[in-house]
């Protein structure tokens, strides 16, 4: 324990000190070529979309894992300062293309894998820059010295605030990257592909 100039001192000190940090962990993409037209539409939901091809199809599942480990001084008069310190991993439990089984000619069956990859790259850049800019803000919110009455309220207060800020985070990563993979697949997005379809030899 620590007392008077010394305590706010150290609690100064213990921002300095915080881990906060946000990372990114990809994985490869898992391919599978066996299923067939209708195993890919039923994977797939297509009749939510009617432009969604079930020629090819992209499943990703996405993860995010927080520990938050606070950071706190108790001084020898009892005063508590504290401050957040956490990591996110930002990730896939699993990242599968498929491609029809029916797809046998190489230049069609490269025309929906290029579209397929489409898919997978706007997954990867999303969560490759939220981790970026995650990190970013949640120094900024997270990083000041704070004072509570006692410990236990210091690392209940910094657990709540962090799952408070980065809840409503990752929900607007997930809407951006959904509104992403609904341009990919537009009717425009579609007409374009059946026209290269139809040039394959």
């Amino acid at each position: 324990m620590i007392g008077g100039t010394g305590f706010e001192a150290a609690c100064e000190k213990l921002a300095s000190e915080a881990v906060i940090r946000v990372v990114f962990e990809d994985r490869p993409v898992s391919r599978d070529d066996s299923r067939q037209l209708d195993v890919l539409k039923r994977l797939s939901g297509a009749g939510t979309n009617p432009y969604h091809s079930v020629l090819g199809l992209t499943q990703a599942e996405p993860t995010a894992s927080l520990d938050v480990m606070p950071r706190i001084l108790t001084d020898v008069d009892g005063q508590v300062c504290g401050v957040s310190s956490l990591r996110l991993r930002l990730g896939f439990s699993a990242l599968q293309v498929y491609l029809a089984s029916e797809l046998r000619d190489s230049c069609r069956r490269r025309m929906v894998e290029e579209h397929e990859l489409e898919h997978v790259a706007v997954w990867r850049n999303h969560l490759r820059v939220a981790a970026r800019m995650l990190e970013a803000r949640l120094r900024r919110k997270l990083g000041e010295t704070a004072y509570f009455r006692t410990p236990a309220e210091a690392d209940e207060t910094l657990r709540r605030q962090a799952d408070q800020l980065i809840a409503p985070l990752l929900k607007n990563l997930k809407d951006g990257i959904v509104a992403d993979q609904q341009q990919i697949d537009s009717a425009a997005s579609y007409q374009y592909l059946e026209g290269r379809l139809r040039a394959c030899p």
